[in-house]
C-alpha cells in the first residue's frame, strides 16, 4: 500500500460514522459536561472569595497592593482571568442564579465573553481617570515627604504645574484648601 494513499482522508461529505459513534459522543459529553460545570462553579466561587477580600472588581486594586499579582503566581492564572473571575462572581448573587440567568453559558469561553461584553456602568472612563488622578497624588505626597528640601532645576516646573493644578482641581474636583491650611501653606518661588 502506498503512504500517500493511505495518509489521504475521504472528503467530509462522503465520510461515513464510525460504528457506535453516537454512544461514542454520548460517553464524552458524559465526562465533560460534569467537568465544564464543575469548571464553571470552582471559577465562580474564586471570583466570591476574591471578591471578598479584595471589594468590588470594578474599583482597581491600589497601586502597590500586590495581592492580585501574587494569587496570579500561586494559582498559575493570568492577572485578566483573575479579573474575569471576578466580574463572573458579580454578575449573579450565587452560581445557581447566574446559570438560571444565563442558561447559554455552560463553558468559561461562554462566561468569558459574557463578562467581556456585559461591562459594568461603574467601569466608566471617569473611575479609571479618578483611580490614575488619585494613584499620581499618592505618589507625589510620598515623594515631597522627604526629610530634605528638594532643589534642582525642576523644582520651578513642578512649582507651576502645581500652580495649574490647584485650579484644576478646584474647578472639577471642587476642591478647596481649608483656611487653616492656607494660612499655614508655603507658596513655591
Amino acid at each position: 500500500m502506498n503512504d500517500k494513499n493511505a495518509s489521504k482522508s475521504a472528503p467530509k461529505s462522503s465520510q461515513s460514522h464510525v460504528d457506535g459513534e453516537d454512544q461514542f459522543l454520548e460517553d464524552l459529553r458524559g465526562l465533560w459536561i460534569p467537568q465544564l460545570q464543575s469548571d464553571l462553579e470552582v471559577r465562580y466561587e474564586l471570583g466570591v472569595m476574591l471578591n471578598d477580600k479584595l471589594g468590588n472588581p470594578t474599583v482597581r486594586q491600589s497601586y502597590g497592593l500586590g495581592t492580585i499579582e501574587r494569587v496570579s503566581k500561586e494559582l498559575e492564572l493570568d492577572k485578566s482571568d483573575i479579573s474575569r473571575v471576578r466580574r463572573f462572581a458579580a454578575m449573579a448573587e450565587s452560581f445557581e442564579a447566574f446559570q438560571l440567568k444565563y442558561p447559554q453559558a455552560t463553558s468559561w469561553t461562554r462566561v468569558r465573553n459574557l463578562v467581556v461584553s456585559e461591562k459594568s456602568p461603574d467601569r466608566s472612563a471617569d473611575g479609571y481617570v479618578l483611580q490614575g488622578i488619585l494613584r499620581s497624588g499618592k505618589s507625589m505626597v510620598e515623594k515631597l515627604s522627604t526629610d530634605h528640601r528638594l532643589q534642582g532645576p525642576l523644582v520651578d516646573d513642578i512649582c507651576a504645574t502645581l500652580r495649574e493644578l490647584y485650579p484644576l482641581a478646584e474647578a472639577k474636583l471642587g476642591f478647596q484648601l481649608n483656611d487653616d491650611r492656607e494660612e499655614n501653606h508655603q507658596t513655591c518661588s
